[in-house]
């Protein structure tokens, strides 16, 4: 999983109290790998070198979750022996509901941009420059150190 993604971690998964932290974390990636064909294949390797652990210890992450009912799982065999080709992982179908919302949040269905003649609204710019000719004007006689640092600030905005 490279690039940009993000994940969801269904409540009932975050506080199932027989899960431990990395089971949780793995669920929310099968769930995001899952989302475009219905499964996940990702091997136990991937995972492994994934999350900087040994391919024995995300077996028995998976077999957690199989076991407490969060996931299924089916083997591909090759042609005429016992020998896997690819593991399939399903999420249980309520959590596939949050499959939804793995789509790019930024993808929308845009119609139309901003409508309108908008004029720009430069009355706050236009009454400091009034406040700061009165100001100075003012004080003509005194040292225009305040007025020349506002308006040193204001053109550089």
């Amino acid at each position: 999983m490279t690039g940009r993604y993000y994940t969801i971690l269904p409540a009932e998964v975050r506080l199932d109290k027989r899960l431990l932290p990395f089971e949780r974390i793995l669920f929310s990636d099968i769930l995001t790998l899952a989302n475009k064909n219905g499964y996940c294949f990702a091997s136990n390797a991937y995972f492994a070198k994934t999350y900087g652990v040994s391919t024995v210890s995300i077996s028995t992450w998976i077999s957690n979750l199989v076991k407490y009912g969060y996931l299924s799982r089916t083997y591909d065999y090759k042609d005429n022996t016992k020998k896997i080709e690819r593991r399939r992982l399903y999420v249980k179908a309520d959590f596939m509901a949050y499959k939804s919302r793995l789509n790019d949040p930024h993808k929308g269905d845009f119609k139309e941009g901003i409508k309108g003649d908008f004029k720009d609204n430069n009355i706050n710019m236009n009454n400091i420059n009034k406040n700061i000719d009165t100001s100075t004007s003012k004080h003509m006689g005194k040292s225009p150190r305040k007025s020349d640092y506002l308006e040193e600030l204001l053109a550089n905005i």
